[in-house]
């Protein structure tokens, strides 16, 4: 508590205004803010002053100049890394261990366990780590002392606590993913799909109340309408069926379906992969794709053309989906098996994967208990 106490006297101290709120540990989930009295709807809870942002335009130039052409996400990492003003450490104090960010992010974890992932979080891996790869390839040829931990650390952080913020320099000259900031008590709200609403203008960054807290509540914001697949990759959780955008892809299970001829004709219509099951539903691709191996290529071009009623195929598209669903369910039991069984990474480790895999479960076990009604 001390530390946070620390924080909040630095911070308001230079202007930050918290109003009905304040942040607490909470047990086994690090530092979140909750309400500190009772809040109504549309009630303005904390405001920061853009002057206190971490931003592109507030790094010493000498780092800006040193890594021209690097992005945003890698300057700030490093400006994190080189921060030497006392000040900071009151911030730093707060802020997530290395260890913490090594259990709870996939891209720190060992292969072994990174190879468990579902398909589309490992697709998202992939493509985070090319992009850390690259930021780090500038940053090692700009300051060659550097290490690689160090600075995964800091690109850790900024990945996962930044916030969408564009002046109107920078909305001209920047590409949108470099569109960030770092700001202090802010970054302690955590994700929830019903979460306070956030805006900013060229004085401050606000965040309010979308609804009605009880003192002792937890406060929340809005990361976006993001899967636990995305959640896990980019900022180390999930939030189980809580998550009104999870979903799951069928494409390892579904694609091997269809011959070589199948294939093209689907990728020429456009409906070749991207087969995805959320909660309420299987998605229209996956639905069209299963539609041709269920009737004659004539059928299927019809219900494309419009010229054909695709409630006619429903019962038949639901018993191919079945097969595609029994399938996927049997590897995932499989895999949940795997991750239990394996001594990959840490305990930590396997306790943030594993639920991905039971949430992915609880989609599908449903979905089929549904169509089996």
């Amino acid at each position: 508590m001390e530390a946070i106490e620390r924080l909040l006297d630095w911070a308001m101290a230079h202007g930050v205004q918290l109003t009905g709120i304040g942040p607490k540990p909470l047990p086994g989930r690090g530092i979140g803010i909750v309400a500190t009295r009772a809040l109504k709807a549309k009630e303005d809870i904390l405001t920061v002053p853009s002057s206190l942002l971490r931003s592109l335009g507030n790094t010493p130039r000498p780092i800006v100049r040193k890594l021209k052409g690097a992005t945003v996400h890698a300057i700030l990492s490093v400006s994190l890394c080189l921060e030497t003003n006392p000040e900071f450490d009151i911030w730093r104090a707060v802020l997530p261990s290395r260890d913490d960010l090594a259990t709870c992010m996939p891209i720190c974890w060992p292969p072994e366990l990174q190879a468990m992932l579902p398909s589309t979080a490992k697709s998202l891996l992939a493509k985070q780590q090319a992009k850390f790869d690259k930021d780090w390839a500038l940053v090692a040829a700009a300051y060659p002392d550097m290490q690689r931990g160090d600075f995964l650390y800091a690109w850790n952080l900024v990945n996962s606590r930044t916030f969408y913020h564009t002046t109107p320099r920078t909305e001209r000259k920047l590409p949108k993913d470099d569109h960030m900031v770092l700001q202090p008590v802010a970054d302690l709200f955590n994700h929830s799909p019903d979460g306070c609403s956030v805006a900013f203008d060229q004085a401050d960054f606000t965040i309010t109340t979308t609804r009605a807290h009880a003192p002792g509540d937890e406060l929340f914001i809005r990361y976006g309408p993001h899967s636990n697949d995305f959640l896990l990759v980019e900022y180390g959780f999930t939030i189980g069926q809580s998550n009104p955008w999870d979903e799951t892809c069928l494409d390892p299970y579904l694609c091997p379906a269809f011959s070589a001829a199948q294939r093209r004709r689907l990728a020429d219509a456009g409906f070749w992969e991207g087969y995805m099951l959320d909660a309420g539903t299987v998605c229209y691709r996956s639905q069209t794709a299963l539609r041709m191996l269920c009737v004659a290529p004539r059928k299927w071009q019809a219900v494309l053309d419009g010229t054909r009623d695709e409630d006619q195929d429903e019962d038949a598209i639901n018993a191919e989906l079945l097969k595609v669903l029994r399938r996927y369910e049997k590897d995932i039991r499989g895999r949940i098996a795997e991750i239990d069984r394996t001594d990959a990474g840490t305990d930590d480790m396997r306790s943030s994967l594993r639920p991905r895999w039971v949430q992915i479960k609880d989609l599908v076990v449903t979905t089929i208990s549904r169509l089996q009604h």
